[in-house]
């Protein structure tokens, strides 16, 4: 491998970004043997290279995106298909996952009638106001103790005040289609994901009962990347995440 490196060096000089799409595959098929009741959705912002995008689309994958740009290199791949199958695949491959957006980002996407996220009246306000043709889904706050980034001081609404923006946003009209949460980057603590499942099945199962027909559960990222032998495996945090799931969500869930 030393070798190759250096060849490529050779040929295109230093610094050099290589790619390896063998590696992305096999990371990609290793998350769908371990988990196969669970759409993956690559995180754009993590690398927005074109060409892994290209990769993981064809291998099966669908995408978290943050901004407009970002949501443009997705619909790359299917603003040539027909509209029925245009419609479907919009929500089946892209969620527009960042909680704070700018009106002008909300204009530019409510023709693609787009899946996004909102953790606050506010943010529901601007959707409302300017990008109604939107599907909802709710960010939960949820712990996220001993992850390395930890995210629940930025994102997401309090359990306790769920039920009441999801009442909210049917009340203006829009559709509230599931819940998310995030139990922060690098989560080596298992009991983050144990306790958001089980957060969010509560607040997920009252509001089928309220006559809410929400559909899909968002179990965002922060799947440790083996960076050393410390680090638990991540098939071990998919027994877990598949035996919660099974016993929290009801079979036509969405994960």
């Amino acid at each position: 491998m030393k070798n190759e490196l250096l060849k490529l060096v050779k040929k295109y000089g230093s610094p050099l970004f290589i790619i390896d799409h063998d590696v992305i595959r096999k990371n990609y098929r290793t998350f769908k043997r371990n988990l196969p009741r669970v759409q993956c959705y690559y995180a754009v912002k993590a690398n927005s290279n074109q060409q892994i995008i290209e990769t993981l689309f064809k291998e099966g994958s669908s995408f978290d995106v943050a901004s407009y740009n970002e949501f443009m290199q997705v619909y790359e791949y299917i603003r040539n298909f027909k509209e029925k199958e245009k419609d479907f695949y919009i929500w089946d491959r892209i969620i527009f996952s960042n909680t704070i957006k700018d009106r002008e980002t909300l204009r530019k996407i409510k023709r693609y009638k787009p899946l996004v996220t909102f953790d606050s009246k506010d943010e529901l306000k601007k959707i409302k106001e300017d990008c109604n043709s939107a599907g909802l889904v709710l960010r939960l706050k949820v712990p996220d103790t001993g992850s390395q980034v930890e995210m629940s001081s930025k994102f997401g609404a309090e359990p306790g005040a769920a039920a009441n923006l999801i009442r909210q946003a049917f009340e203006w009209g829009l559709n509230v289609e599931g819940l998310s949460f995030h139990v922060g980057s690098q989560c080596t603590n298992f009991d983050n994901y144990t306790s958001a499942l089980n957060i969010t099945s509560a607040i997920f199962n009252d509001a089928r009962k309220k006559g809410y027909n929400l559909k899909i559960v968002d179990i965002g990222g922060g799947f440790p990347v083996p960076y050393d032998n410390q680090v638990p495996k991540f098939e071990q945090l998919a027994r877990v995440i598949n035996s919660e799931c099974k016993r929290l969500f009801p079979p036509d869930a969405e994960l």
